[in-house]
């Protein structure tokens, strides 16, 4: 359901953003491809076509997917016309719809490995004086730490579910 909600919100700040955001018709069409995929899964879980956990699982894998190669393209051309945009916004939303569900351990090593990816394309494709890379010490901070909470968080519900 988390998915579907913030699909909307996303798609309209990628395309107020389509100034600065290259391939921006590519975001939206990769979140339009998520809802799809998102409301099909809805549908499986609904009339038990697919367990609750593979469920996840696929959108997930779809989510994270889409994200790596939209936002390849964006950053590399963002920082060819250095350009700074709202692309990374999608990550932390990725990074929650994945980490809420999973195990600590994975929910954690899950917003690290996504950061990493941001992180080296920022430094890779962006001036040492351009505002995505001074500002990459903060967003990735908040990258692991939003994800590490999440993980926890839902670590502790499903504990208190199993009780």
């Amino acid at each position: 359901m988390f998915r579907l909600v913030a699909a909307l919100p996303l798609a309209l700040v990628m395309f107020s953003s389509r100034d600065r955001l290259p391939y921006w018709e590519y975001a939206v069409g990769a979140i339009a491809i998520m809802f799809v995929v998102n409301i099909w899964l809805r549908h499986a879980n609904k009339h038990n076509h697919l367990s609750p956990k593979r469920s996840a699982l696929i959108a997930s894998s779809v989510d994270t997917l889409l994200l790596l190669l939209v936002s390849n393209l964006a950053i590399r051309a963002s920082g060819e016309i250095h350009s700074t945009s709202e692309m990374w916004l999608v990550f932390p939303l990725v990074i929650l719809g994945f980490v809420y569900r999973a195990k600590l351990s994975t929910g954690i090593a899950y917003a690290v490995l996504l950061t990493i990816w941001y992180s080296a394309h920022i430094i890779a494709y962006f001036d040492a004086t351009d505002h995505a890379l001074t500002e990459l010490p903060i967003r990735a901070t908040f990258f692991v730490l939003m994800g590490g909470l999440a993980a926890v968080l839902g670590n502790s519900l499903r504990q208190q579910d199993s009780d």
